[in-house]
């Protein structure tokens, strides 16, 4: 019994020293012109639409430097202006020239080496592609 009690306040510990960390979890992104801060979470199925040209971005490297990019061009499908997606969406693979509607996950995973949690997005499937 000692230890079992033992192991439940070894693992509340534990567990609670998890939740303090300081870890960021909201970006900034622009909805309709403003620009705004969102939190990351987990979204099962979202749907965006991928413009037919990437935009230059500017992306962070493994060093830490600012670079420019060619980054995917995305908005959900009620929103007029597009936002850049600095990283990629598994299972998809982009073509030129092809307006693409999509329905991705988002999963919110925890980079305990730079504090910030990031999203990443996964194909769920292809709705539409269509040629511009």
């Amino acid at each position: 019994m000692k230890k079992l009690l033992l192991a439940a306040l070894v693992a509340t510990f534990t567990l609670a020293g998890c939740s303090t960390t300081d870890l960021v979890d909201e970006r900034a992104m622009v909805v309709e012109g403003q620009a705004v801060t969102v939190k990351v979470i987990n979204i099962p199925s979202l749907e965006v639409e991928i413009a037919p040209r990437k935009a230059i971005c500017e992306m962070t490297d493994s060093a830490g430097m600012k670079v420019e990019a060619e980054c995917l061009q995305y908005r959900q499908t009620y929103q007029r202006n597009f936002n850049t997606l600095t990283g990629n969406i598994q299972g998809f693979t982009y073509e030129p020239n092809f307006r693409y509607v999509l329905d991705v996950r988002q999963e919110a995973v925890a980079d305990t080496t730079s504090g910030v949690v990031k999203p990443v997005w996964i194909l769920n499937k292809i709705i539409s592609k269509t040629a511009e």
